[in-house]
């Protein structure tokens, strides 16, 4: 649960995440999780949030969820975002902070354009992209005067960001930057020691960041023919039979690229002609990894089989294991040290903040 911590103090940075309360809601205290200076902190939000990052772990962590008191410790940190980003809101209006019109404009805009393309990188149609963003605001709850109003609030808070705690922050020096560097550069080595100098954690973090951008890969397409997990020895014959098929195809000369769009069963990759682009070690299931990277460049796999069902899989392109240099990773480092420095400012802001302020939790139990 410590990488948690560290995602959701940055969330009053991102611009779709809407934990800031929508202005003009009723304050029933029965109906909130917490009170903030007078202000509600509603639980119909709260619920919401904590769904929002349930639904996150459920997709790139689910085993975090399996662990005791993970829910309780979720529902708690939600609770805490939600009652620090109230008071960074109020802070704002307590220095006369405005958003212009304009500005506010933009960042609708902003919004809205990452509605015209799919997750894979298609352009849609005009309507096609306000049905996404019609459907986002109505799965949200909002009206659009509700959405121009949380946006409002956001916009608002970062301005209060630029003003007391990025003008705040010195950049970083090239000799700290190199210093990290030389840490992480131990850390990939196995030297343990260097992890009671630094923050521990980070550096984990960037060293697997960096091992994983140096390492050997390999880019491929593949066609599958799904088996579902609980098939029978009848269905796993006609899926083997189908593949065989296409093997066929492709040894008579047949274009891989344009099979994969006609026969793939994976829609994600079909749509580029089976393109799963460049991968390394551990990032695939063994049997398709293991056959990838025994192959060569331009080569096509025999049908190799794996949880999902069955595979053909052609190498496109192959890189080695590359050192990496100061020179290639400074700009990353040093806004890594820039992003430490600013968190501890915004630490500092907001537990002033909070020892100033009168705050009545009402956590519920469930």
């Amino acid at each position: 649960m410590q990488k948690y911590r560290h995602c959701l103090v940055f969330f009053v940075l991102l611009p779709w995440l809407f934990f800031l309360p929508a202005s003009g809601e009723a304050k029933v205290v029965e109906s909130a999780v917490a009170i903030v200076n007078g202000t509600p902190v509603l639980l119909s939000e709260f619920q919401k949030n904590v769904e929002s990052v349930r639904e996150q772990y459920e997709k790139s962590a689910p085993a975090v969820l399996k662990q005791e008191g993970s829910m309780q410790e979720i529902r708690q940190r939600v609770a805490d975002q939600m009652i620090e980003e109230a008071l960074l809101l109020q802070e704002a209006e307590r220095r006369a902070l405005k958003v212009r019109d304009r500005e506010l404009e933009r960042g609708i805009e902003e919004i809205r354009e990452r509605f015209r393309r799919t997750a894979q990188g298609k352009l849609l149609e005009e309507k096609e992209a306000e049905a996404a963003f019609r459907q986002e605001l109505e799965k949200e709850g909002l009206n659009p005067n509700q959405f121009r109003e949380k946006i409002r609030k956001q916009l608002l808070v970062q301005k209060l960001w630029d003003e007391a705690v990025r003008s705040k922050v010195p950049p970083p020096q090239v000799q700290e930057a190199r210093k990290v560097f030389e840490a992480i550069q131990k850390v990939m080595r196995g030297e343990e020691s260097v992890l009671s100098e630094m923050d521990a954690e980070q550096l984990r973090v960037l060293a697997k960041r960096f091992q994983d951008l140096t390492a050997e890969r390999v880019r491929a397409r593949h066609i599958l023919i799904r088996v579902g997990s609980g098939a029978g020895l009848a269905e796993k014959s006609k899926a083997l039979k189908r593949i065989q098929g296409i093997q066929k195809e492709l040894k008579g000369g047949g274009d891989f690229a344009e099979l994969a769009k006609k026969s793939s069963e994976d829609p994600e990759s079909a749509s580029r002609g089976g393109d799963v682009g460049f991968f390394i070690r551990g990032w695939m299931v063994p049997g398709f990894e293991k056959a990838a990277f025994r192959l060569s460049v331009g080569e096509v796999s025999d049908v190799v089989e794996t949880e999902f069902g069955y595979h053909l899989i052609r190498v496109e392109e192959k890189k080695a294991k590359q050192s990496l240099s100061f020179e290639d990773v400074q700009t990353e480092l040093t806004q890594y040290l820039f992003q430490q420095r600013s968190q501890r400012k915004l630490d500092e802001l907001v537990k002033d903040l909070k020892a100033k302020a009168v705050i009545k939790l009402n956590l519920p139990e469930k």
